[in-house]
């Protein structure tokens, strides 16, 4: 991973999207901080669309599109994207509503085999709000050893779902997508190129974004992630969490 500073100007010039991680990345030790808000407000005016791409639960995207000054929204690893097209949201999801019901029990009777083997596991707090996948607590309010998440993935796997970890979560899902293949949806309604955009992300399951667009970048927690992921950004921030969010719009705006 090569220092934010070494990305050439002409690099910078054609950037007219960033795409951005939330836990880890945008927001830090729980916390939304005003300046990491402030920036996306200084990246509309600079003419950057801003679009989330997060793990975090249908419900809180929904808010985020309609009230936050982003141009689109990616959720649950990539189950659906939102926008906000003439005052209302369109959404779009990989899964047809009427399979909902089939779908959520598939998802619960793979958590019931998790707990089989490891009985103290718990839901996300914010489970109630998602709509098309599990995410088990390793450390929001919870903590449970890396080893074990990684086996969690494991037998996922094994069960024919997919599965990622991140800062505070495994996320659980079925279907044969991720974070990149809605994101390029997203870049493909708004007519945007990937080589015209750059990720930040910070955890293993922000590896599919590193992979696809070739202006990736890594808060510096990144680096704590390294031997568990498949793809490691291009460039690194020198700060981490928000700050190095704020570090990645104050060198590109």
């Amino acid at each position: 991973m090569k220092s934010l500073y070494s990305m050439s100007e002409k690099n910078v010039k054609k950037v007219k999207a960033l795409l951005f991680d939330l836990d880890g990345t945008f927001v830090s030790d729980d916390k939304l901080v005003s300046k990491a808000y402030g920036s996306l407000e200084n990246l509309h005016n600079f003419g950057v669309k801003t679009i989330a791409v997060t793990g975090r639960p249908a419900g809180w995207c929904d808010l985020m599109a309609r009230w936050w000054p982003i141009d689109a929204i990616v959720g649950e690893n990539g189950a659906f994207f939102y926008r906000k097209v003439n005052n209302k949201i369109v959404r779009e999801t990989y899964h047809p509503s009427d399979s909902y019901l089939n779908y959520q029990e598939k998802l619960k009777s793979l958590f019931n085999k998790l707990l089989k083997k490891y009985d103290y596991l718990k839901l996300a707090s914010d489970q109630p709000f998602r709509q098309w996948d599990l995410a088990i607590d390793i450390s929001e309010e919870m903590s449970i050893p890396m080893e074990t998440a990684i086996d969690i993935v494991d037998i996922c796997h094994d069960n024919g779902a997919k599965a990622a970890i991140s800062n505070i979560h495994v996320n659980i899902w079925f279907g044969d997508y991720n974070k990149e293949t809605m994101s390029l949806k997203v870049l493909d309604n708004l007519g945007i190129m990937k080589d015209s955009c750059i990720y930040i992300g910070d955890s293993p399951n922000d590896s599919p974004m590193f992979d696809c667009f070739p202006l990736s970048v890594g808060v510096k927690s990144v680096e704590n992630y390294k031997d568990l992921m498949d793809n490691l950004p291009e460039y690194i921030t020198e700060e981490d969490g928000a700050i190095g969010f704020i570090e990645l719009v104050k060198f590109i705006s």
